[in-house]
């Protein structure tokens, strides 16, 4: 079965649903997975707002229902 992925772009701040790319990949190892793409310029100071976003992302239930993740409370 494969797994459920949830993207975003450097300097988008994710307050909304669009914001995000989500679909489906092969397995992940853990289940979860946080990839920064190489030679691309990213600062931890970008990595740290993506986080966040990610937060805001599993924290609102329409848009973890609609990308299909499957997220215990």
């Amino acid at each position: 079965m494969a797994d459920h992925y949830i993207a975003l772009n450097r300097g988008v701040q994710g307050f909304k649903q669009s914001d995000f790319t989500t679909g489906t990949a092969s397995s992940a190892a853990s289940g979860i997975e946080l990839r920064i793409l190489d030679g691309a310029g990213w600062t931890k100071k970008d990595a740290v707002l993506a986080l966040e976003a990610f937060r805001r992302f599993l924290e609102t239930a329409p848009w973890v229902a609609a990308a299909g993740v499957e997220v215990k409370l």
